[in-house]
């Protein structure tokens, strides 16, 4: 922790993106919860394993574990019910409806990839974690998280253009 926050401020400070995280990648809200309390929890027992990295990308990879070990428990596909996100401030009401149908197509589109690739490009797309930060996350290598972006973009373009 380069700043030595105390975990109640790391609690405050990253609560919200944990949550929008888990939201992206379960599509249940209540699942989502549940989560970002997990991942809390799994932080504040291995904090002693803690070796001094950026705070953010360490939750979001103890975050990313506990997903996948709901994701094994659960057994099941994602359901494609897709919730509203929070949107930043737009000027009119028109803006605010294209950029909420924008994101719902984004996230409608993501379901068609595998997890792995729905995590990667959530991560770097939406989050804005570097390649460096993603593969420390997910334990892949820089190669891999490169040509896996590249493929899910692809991958995601051909959806939007079948649509069309």
């Amino acid at each position: 922790m380069k700043k030595n926050y105390s975990f109640e401020e790391i609690y405050r400070l990253y609560m919200n993106d944990l949550f929008y995280y888990m939201l992206s990648l379960t599509r249940q809200k209540e699942a989502a919860e549940d989560l970002v309390q997990e991942s809390f929890y799994r932080a504040l027992i291995h904090l002693d394993s803690y070796r001094g990295d950026e705070v953010r990308p360490w939750l979001f990879r103890i975050a990313y574990n506990a997903f996948i070990d709901w994701y094994r428990k659960e057994k099941r596909t994602v359901p494609q019910d897709i919730q509203e996100w929070q949107l930043p401030a737009v000027k009119s009401t028109e803006q605010q409806f294209m950029a909420t149908n924008e994101i719902y197509e984004w996230k409608k589109d993501l379901t068609l990839l595998p997890v792995a690739i729905q995590n990667i490009l959530i991560l770097r797309d939406f989050h804005g974690f570097s390649y460096q930060e993603i593969a420390e996350m997910t334990g892949y290598t820089l190669g891999k998280i490169k040509m896996d972006l590249f493929r899910g973009r692809i991958e995601l373009k051909k959806a939007r253009e079948k649509l069309k």
